[in-house]
Order: C-alpha cells, then sequence, then structure tokens
C-alpha cells in the first residue's frame, strides 16, 4: 500500500507538472551591435508630462502568423530627391536667379515670404537659357495659383504659384527672373523627370540624447561635390553639421543631437543641402528626413523572470532600472521552436504601467490559445524588446535578440 500510495503521488505530479517549464530568473542576452541601449540615465526634470498619465496597468498580447518573416530590426527609411529650395530677395529676381536643371518640365514654386504680400501672375516670369530668353508664356506649359493650390488640398501661402516649365525653356543653367519683382519670395524647384537623386538617411530612427547619431548622403546620377547639413529640434533649435566626402562618392557625417533640446514629443528633421556634376551641367539638390531624439529615463536592468510555459501561457516579467517615475510601456515578439527546428514569431504582447524612481518590473504575458494555434513549442525567444516613456512617446531601449526561455 505504502509502495502504491507513492507512485500514485509521483504519478499526480507528473502530470501536474505536463506543459509546465521550471521557475527562473534569467538574464538578457548581450546587446547586438545596432541595438539602442542607454549607458547613463537622465531623470525628467518636467514633471508636468507625468501628471496626468494614467496609472492604470494594461496589457494585451495577440497571436501572429508564423508563417510570416518578420524584420530583425526596422528598416529606416531612406528619403530621395529630386529637388531643392533657395531663398531670394527683390534684388536678385529682377537681375535674374540661377535655377540648374537636369531634365525639361521641371516644376518651379514661388513663395512670397517675409511679409511680402505681391502675387505673381505668368506674365512676371522670364526664363533664360544661355543666349535665349523666353516670355512666361513661352517659357511655361501652365501656371497655377494659391486658390487652384488649395483646392487641391495644399497648404501654401498665400500668393503662391507653381510653374510648369515648357520643353521650349529646356534644362540645364537655366536662370529665373522677375524684372517687376516685390519683396523676397522662396523658390522651390522640382524634377519629376530627373535622374539625378539625392538619398538621406539616417543610421536608425530613434536615437538617445548624447549619444551619436550616423547621417549618409549619395548623389546618384551625377557626381557629388559638396554637401552640408542642419538639424531642427522640434522647439526650433537649429544645429548645423559638416557632412565629409567618403571613398564611394557618398557623404557621411557622425551628429550628436543638442541634449538640452531633447524634452517633450516631435520629431528631429535632418535637412542636407548638396552640390555637385560639372560646370556646364551642374546638380543641385536638398533633402529631409525625420528622427526621434529620447531622453533615457530608464533601462532594462538585464534581469528576467518566469514560471515557465503554463497551461494558461507564457509571462515574462523584466526588469526595469528608472531614473524618473513615470507610466512605461515595454513590448516584444515571442518566437518558438517548430517541429522542423527553426524559430517562428509566436505572439505578440505589451505591457504599460506606472513605475516610480528606482528598480521595477513590467510583465509581457503571452496567451497559451496563442503558442497553441501556432504550433510551436521551447525552446522559446524574446525578441524585438522594446522600453518606451509614455510621458513623451520616447523608445528609450530596442533589444533584437532579448533572451531565450527554454
Amino acid at each position: 500500500m505504502p509502495n502504491l500510495k507513492s507512485a500514485a503521488l509521483a504519478a499526480s505530479l507528473v502530470l501536474g507538472l505536463a506543459g509546465q517549464t521550471q521557475a527562473a530568473e534569467l538574464r538578457l542576452s548581450a546587446p547586438g551591435a545596432a541595438d539602442q541601449v542607454p549607458t547613463r540615465l537622465s531623470a525628467n526634470p518636467d514633471t508636468r508630462a507625468t501628471a496626468a498619465l494614467d496609472r492604470t496597468p494594461v496589457a494585451v498580447s495577440w497571436a501572429l502568423d508564423p508563417s510570416e518573416s518578420l524584420a530583425e530590426r526596422p528598416q529606416t527609411f531612406v528619403q530621395q530627391s529630386r529637388e531643392y529650395w533657395l531663398d531670394a530677395t527683390e534684388a536678385e529676381l529682377r537681375r535674374g536667379v540661377a535655377l540648374p536643371t537636369t531634365a525639361d518640365a521641371a516644376l518651379i514654386r514661388l513663395s512670397p515670404h517675409g511679409g511680402n504680400r505681391s502675387r505673381l501672375s505668368v506674365d512676371d516670369l522670364v526664363i533664360r537659357n544661355g543666349n535665349v530668353e523666353l516670355d512666361g508664356r513661352a517659357a511655361t506649359q501652365s501656371l497655377v495659383d494659391e486658390t487652384a493650390l488649395r483646392a487641391a488640398g495644399m497648404d501654401v501661402p498665400e500668393g503662391t504659384v507653381i510653374a510648369r516649365l515648357s520643353p521650349a525653356a529646356g534644362n540645364g543653367r537655366l536662370e529665373l527672373a522677375v524684372p517687376a519683382a516685390s519683396g523676397s519670395y522662396l523658390i522651390h524647384v522640382f524634377e519629376p523627370a530627373s535622374t539625378t537623386v539625392l538619398s538621406l538617411s539616417t543610421a536608425r530612427d530613434t536615437v538617445l540624447a548624447g549619444q551619436s547619431l550616423r547621417i549618409t548622403a549619395a548623389l546618384q546620377g551625377a557626381k557629388g561635390l559638396t554637401a552640408n547639413g542642419l538639424l531642427t529640434a522640434p522647439d526650433g533649435h537649429s544645429q548645423p553639421f559638416a557632412l565629409h566626402l567618403q571613398a564611394d562618392g557618398s557623404w557621411q557625417a557622425d551628429v550628436v543631437p543638442d541634449a538640452a533640446h531633447a524634452r517633450g514629443p516631435g520629431l528631429w528633421e535632418v535637412h542636407t543641402f548638396a552640390s555637385g556634376g560639372t560646370s556646364r551641367a551642374p546638380v543641385q539638390r536638398d533633402a529631409r528626413t525625420a528622427f526621434a531624439l529620447s531622453r533615457p529615463s530608464a533601462r532594462l536592468d538585464g534581469t528576467v523572470a518566469t514560471d515557465g510555459a503554463q497551461r494558461s501561457g507564457l509571462s515574462l516579467a523584466v526588469g526595469i532600472e528608472a531614473a524618473s517615475a513615470s507610466r512605461y510601456q515595454l513590448a516584444g515578439v515571442l518566437y518558438g521552436t517548430a517541429a522542423d527546428g527553426t524559430r517562428r514569431p509566436a505572439a505578440y504582447a505589451q505591457s504599460a504601467g506606472w513605475l516610480d524612481a528606482g528598480n521595477g518590473r513590467l510583465t509581457l504575458s503571452f496567451d497559451r490559445s496563442a503558442l497553441d494555434a501556432a504550433k510551436l513549442s521551447a525552446p522559446y525567444e524574446l525578441r524585438d524588446l522594446r522600453l518606451s516613456d509614455q510621458a513623451d512617446l520616447a523608445l528609450i531601449e530596442r533589444r533584437a535578440r532579448a533572451v531565450e526561455v527554454k
């Protein structure tokens, strides 16, 4: 009888542990070279941003299609430009402003600024190409004013006009003159048919205050000569930077955005100005892109607690060190192991809650139904782990490969 009781108890324990892995304290994997990881924390001095935040904890998750491939990390946006901008004073317009073009049918937009209230018509324009001078009617296929532009959904300043050049105007070293100009204008030249393109990108879409951001530009279709750039913060602060020519003809810059302006939501703008070509066929291009600058108010402390894969699912409590009290958000993708041994996405989870300054935890919970539907099993791996501060919607930390759960 004692032996039968012992056997029954052992069987009961085995059945109770079926489908369950042992509770464990895990450590995050070492960060990869492309991961975003704070090296030092910076408390947010503005508590007004957190005062109105909801402190109710929230956690959600949903299943993913295991047959769909997910990117290891977000692909940065590459801006491609066939356009440029320049300012022209009244005196410059009356004399003639050089507008280098590389293709026919360029669009020239003139917008009054600096308090200018004057309006232009097609008869006010003159286009010169070498020794050939054309009046506005001969040099343009069409001209639309602010009324037509606003009707089409464009938010343009009062007095704005856009002229499409005719084939008669040609391309190359063009010159725009407005003999009766009154006041200054912003001129925008766009060449939709051009094969000369300026590409602009940043190495990542988010950078931490105090860290460097790599900016890359390249001119395709012509030889690049010079380039410079300007960072603009959401509060209007501007920061010029130099772009350096590389062996492959591209330009690069490593810029540290001014941390004094790393507060509040809003994107920073990168504006690059490039020139190239030859003296007979000059090229001018501008390009813009954007990135987010985050204050490192918290970071992952490296610890992960789990009770293993239960019948109800898998929960991962991720340790967080906070320099400022705020509502923080954690998100990640859980991968499981398929029958063929490959890792496939199983579920996505988010969790948000209030954390005081110091050490705390947020838990990502993945439903058992999602794991079963994907027909995936242990070992599991948490990927694309992201920590954000909801006070200013800032992405603070990102890990492509976070932790493995066996």
